[in-house]
């Protein structure tokens, strides 16, 4: 385990130092750690546009959730409510826009095209997905335990009284109560005109000194009584 994970930081690291990382954007947060927080960063919908603005996070997400204890684990977090809630709750936040908006900026679909063109990309890619560690992991995935436990969770009955209380949540009122707030219209104007909600394209673009220049206005002539 520990000679796969050094391999795949050696050969992110080495695409990394290549070309391409000098045209691609700077990712903006750290990279996860621990399947939980990857269940977390996937589902929220305020940040995980960065794994899409980015090739190399990207490359290490596609890292992580082809693992077959990634799959029993978010399988897991998806039997519960809170997950669909916290989800839900982050698409309806104003910071959403920047999210997806930065992901389909022209520069990140310009570094996308020059990725999908770069052999080292292709590599590191068919290296994360023909692991043969991994490829073995997923033939012994029927014998683990974690499986059984998935089945017994679904039999649960805890697990189906949670979902028949969650309408009695508070978060439900508040994501109910959200669009009849004219603060969170505002909110959403605002995250649009942001500059630093786009990548670093439009960011730059709107940025520019003549985009926040007024308009020109013509004098008034305001006509004199006669003397």
């Amino acid at each position: 385990m520990k000679i796969r994970q050094l391999s795949l930081v050696a050969l992110l690291s080495a695409y990394a130092a290549g070309g391409f990382a000098a045209d691609a954007p700077a990712p903006a947060k750290t990279m996860p750690v621990g399947a939980q927080e990857w269940i977390s960063y996937l589902s929220d919908f305020t940040r995980n546009g960065d794994m899409l603005a980015d090739p190399k996070k990207f490359l290490g997400a596609l890292a992580v959730v082809s693992e077959p204890q990634f799959v029993f684990d978010a399988t897991r977090a998806m039997m519960e409510p809170n997950l669909y809630l916290q989800s839900t709750a982050s698409l309806m936040d104003p910071r959403a826009y920047g999210n997806f908006a930065k992901a389909v900026d022209p520069a990140v679909i310009a570094a996308w095209i020059t990725a999908l063109t770069d052999p080292q990309f292709i590599a590191a890619t068919e290296t994360v997905l023909a692991d043969p560690g991994k490829l073995m992991r997923w033939v012994m995935a029927p014998l683990d335990p974690k499986l059984l436990g998935l089945a017994a969770n679904a039999l649960n009955p805890n697990v189906y009284l949670r979902w028949a209380a969650t309408p009695l949540d508070p978060k439900v009122l508040n994501m109910a109560t959200a669009p009849i707030n004219p603060n969170w219209y505002g909110a959403w104007l605002g995250g649009m005109a942001n500059p630093q909600a786009y990548g670093p394209a439009l960011g730059a673009l709107m940025r520019a000194p003549y985009a926040m220049q007024p308009m020109p206005m013509l004098p008034m002539l305001v006509p004199q009584p006669a003397k």
